[in-house]
Parts: C-alpha cells; sequence; structure tokens
C-alpha cells in the first residue's frame, strides 16, 4: 500500500513541477484538458505499470518465453478472461484518443500513432519489469497493444463527432 501512495504522490509532485513550469501560463481550457488528461494517465499507469519498480536487466532469463508475439493468441485458444481482457485495453484507450485532439489540434493519424506510442511504451515498461523479474503478472502483449491502438482510434473518431458540440459548450464558457 505504501508503494501505491508513493508512486502517487511522485505524480502529483510530477503535476506540480508541470504546474509551475508551463501550465500556469496557459488559458483555462487548456489547464482543464491537460489535467483531465494527466489525471486519466495516472489511472492508467495504476492500473497498467505500478507500483513502480527499479528492474535490474537479466533477473528472470525466461522472460521471453513469457511474451506474446502472436495476435488474439489467447483468444483463439479460449483462456479464460482473454476476451474481457481485450475489451478492457480497447475501453481502457479511448479517452486517450478523445483527450489529446482535444487537447492539441491532431488528426486522426497522429492521434492513432500517439496510441500506439503511447500502448508500445506501456508494453516496454511491463516488458523490462518482466526481464528484471519484477513482475511475472505483467508480461508484452501484442494483442494489448493492438486493441490499445484501437481504443484510441475509436476515441479520436468519437472527438470527432463530439467536436461541433465541444465547440458550443466552449462558446459558452465564461472568459
Amino acid at each position: 500500500m505504501f508503494e501505491i501512495i508513493f508512486d502517487f504522490a511522485l505524480l502529483a509532485a510530477l503535476y506540480a513541477l508541470l504546474w509551475a513550469a508551463r501550465l500556469r501560463r496557459r488559458d483555462e481550457r487548456y489547464r482543464v484538458w491537460f489535467t483531465l488528461f494527466y489525471i486519466y494517465c495516472c489511472l492508467v499507469a495504476c492500473v497498467t505499470l505500478m507500483p513502480f519498480r527499479l528492474a535490474i536487466p537479466g533477473g528472470n532469463n525466461l522472460f521471453l518465453e513469457q511474451v506474446n508475439l502472436e495476435p488474439f493468441r489467447d483468444i483463439r485458444r479460449g483462456y479464460l478472461g482473454a476476451r474481457s481482457g481485450a475489451a478492457l485495453n480497447l475501453l481502457m484507450f479511448i479517452p486517450f484518443g478523445f483527450m489529446l485532439p482535444a487537447l492539441k489540434r491532431r488528426g486522426l493519424l497522429r492521434v492513432v500513432l500517439g496510441s500506439f506510442a503511447a500502448s508500445l511504451f506501456i508494453e516496454s515498461v511491463q516488458l523490462l519489469y518482466c526481464w528484471g523479474g519484477v513482475s511475472n503478472s505483467r508480461i508484452f502483449d501484442v494483442t494489448d497493444l493492438i486493441m490499445n491502438t484501437a481504443g484510441g482510434a475509436a476515441g479520436g473518431v468519437l472527438f470527432r463527432l463530439a467536436r461541433p458540440r465541444l465547440r458550443r459548450l466552449d462558446e459558452r464558457l465564461p472568459s
């Protein structure tokens, strides 16, 4: 429990540094979207990476046996929870695809590439955790990468559909 509290304190300190360095000079709309995006990223980190650990490479020489490079292998083999895990990965990245273009003007291709890059970062850290012997429950899975990217794309499409309504909301906000 202490590890999670420490990790959230670390993330809060990082937000305070970002606020002092850049956010206080931005307009209110940007600060709201950035804060929502930052909270979302912290929650994703909580689900996928926390507690943060220092992985010492080589602690687990069998880590490559735990890597899944075959797309949808677990679903095809009928493993328990594979379908729901894929659906949860898709749902987890919809907010990413929605908030990224709200924060910075991005087209759908850049949202998809950003989703892919963020997912690849998460999967790579999980691979490092596994290699360092920190966690055997978190492995690199190409299905997660595909579903996270698809979720980001779905969020980007939802943003495009909601953009006219969001603009009307922005116009109604007091300056």
